[in-house]
């Protein structure tokens, strides 16, 4: 139950009070860099004031390299060709009073690239104006990072002691198919009662989230130039055609896999998306023959429960059945190779406990919103949810900012919904983890 109307008049007014600061600590973790570039990565300084702030908020605080987690790299879920040198994982720990449940917040330090788009005020400016901060990582997700230490700092001013144990870890290569870091944290033993990923929800609470897979088809034709009538195979036609394939697959897709109860709230089906498309010397700027190659990566999603086998499966059976309207296919066929692991989609474990988790986040974010929050539905991405619901004893919920532009130039973080989390954590905290007598 909540802890009472007085502890929720004293959160909203604190973080009515402390929006600069909360602003400018949001603001802070984006103008760190922690880009993710595979198969490295540059977290270290992000993680390190990460770890400071979570000392400063009162944590028992671990700092452990992922080289040294036991059992990791032997690890069925995990995915190898990575390297973990000066990429640490941090754990804080802010041990409650007893007699309550516990709660952990986990989300990944690293981001995408800064891109190749022009920025209006640079990729980690940390810009805040007209109510956004802008930034990469700012939606994707230090936004959501902050308003969790954010959350802890409330309880702790406004002089709330809670009963259980909230649990703040910042992971490590997230992005790019990794989660290599958040399987390393449930190795480590840091398991709660449950979990939330601040992965940008807007605001919505998300039990389940879709999978997905990113694929190389790489073609070889016939190059050259006709001069003796030779038959000549384009590689790049070859590409383009399969791309064109796989435009049709994805409606083929949606007929053949029904619609998962979670996501039948929103039209969107299953994605099937073109990523890149190379073909020959890419270096010249004039070619003198049709190109000997092709290169086409490709992502595919699919519900929980579903692998990458079953999607693959499926494509090529689709892929033979459209042989005659694109004949180039018959000819010049694709070598495919997964370019990640599989992502695979998950979702809460149905239960008790897991309608009761549901129930305090949605009388918390009543409190927060002033409204009912919207109903739990499946998130429209692939996430690190699934090393949780698993892979762990941990059921995993995303509850996230609103923002928009995630992994392109101008990404941004709504910031009244930013304030709004802030205030759904500490109510969720206090409602879930209990508040010990006294208060």
């Amino acid at each position: 139950m909540m802890a009472g109307s007085g502890i929720s008049e004293r959160i909203a007014a604190w973080v009515e009070a402390n929006k600069a600061e909360s602003a400018a600590l949001a603001s802070e973790l984006v103008r760190i860099p922690s880009v993710n570039h595979p198969p490295n990565g540059d977290e270290a300084a992000y993680q390190a004031r990460f770890a400071d702030r979570l000392r400063s908020l009162g944590a028992e605080v671990a700092v452990y390299e992922l080289d040294g987690v036991p059992g990791l790299t032997a690890h069925p879920a995990y995915m190898p060709g990575r390297h973990y040198a000066n990429r640490p994982n941090v754990h804080g720990k802010f041990a409650g009073a007893g007699g309550g449940r516990s709660l952990l917040f986990s989300g990944h330090a690293d981001t995408v690239y800064e891109g190749v788009e022009p920025w209006r005020d640079g990729p980690f400016s940390g810009t805040i104006r007209e109510g956004k901060l802008f930034g990469r990582g700012s939606y994707d997700m230090k936004g959501g990072m902050a308003a969790a230490l954010e959350a802890v700092r409330c309880l702790r001013e406004i002089g709330v002691r809670l009963g259980g144990t909230v649990y703040i870890e910042s992971v490590v290569d997230e992005e790019h198919g990794g989660a290599n870091g958040t399987l390393a944290g449930r190795l480590m033993g840091v398991h709660a009662d449950m979990a939330v990923i601040p992965e940008p929800s807007n605001l919505i609470p998300y039990p389940a989230h879709l999978g997905g897979g990113i694929w190389k088809a790489e073609f070889t034709g016939k190059s050259g130039i006709g001069f003796n009538g030779e038959e000549l195979v384009s590689a790049l036609d070859a590409t383009v055609s399969f791309a064109m394939l796989l435009g049709k697959f994805a409606g083929r897709l949606n007929e053949l896999v029904p619609k998962h109860p979670l996501w039948r709230h929103t039209d969107r089906g299953l994605s099937v998306v073109v990523m890149s498309i190379v073909s020959g010397d890419t270096q010249r700027g004039l070619q003198e023959k049709q190109p000997a190659d092709g290169k086409l990566n490709f992502w595919i999603e699919g519900y929980p429960g579903m692998t990458d086998d079953e999607l693959i499966d499926m494509m090529w059976a689709f892929y033979e059945s459209e042989l005659p309207n694109f004949p180039i296919l018959a000819k010049c066929r694709p070598r495919i190779t997964p370019l990640i692991r599989f992502l695979s989609g998950s979702e809460m474990p149905s239960g008790e406990a897991t309608d009761l988790f549901l129930e305090s986040v949605r009388r918390a974010g009543t409190a927060a919103l002033g409204r009912e929050p919207a109903p739990p539905q499946g998130a429209p991405f692939a996430c690190d949810g699934f090393m949780f619901n698993l892979h762990s004893p941990t059921p995993a919920l995303v509850l996230g900012p609103s923002g928009g532009n995630a992994h392109a130039a101008d990404e941004y973080l709504d910031l009244d919904s930013y304030y709004r989390l802030i205030r759904w954590y500490a109510e969720l905290m206090a409602d879930w983890c209990g508040v010990s007598e006294g208060e």
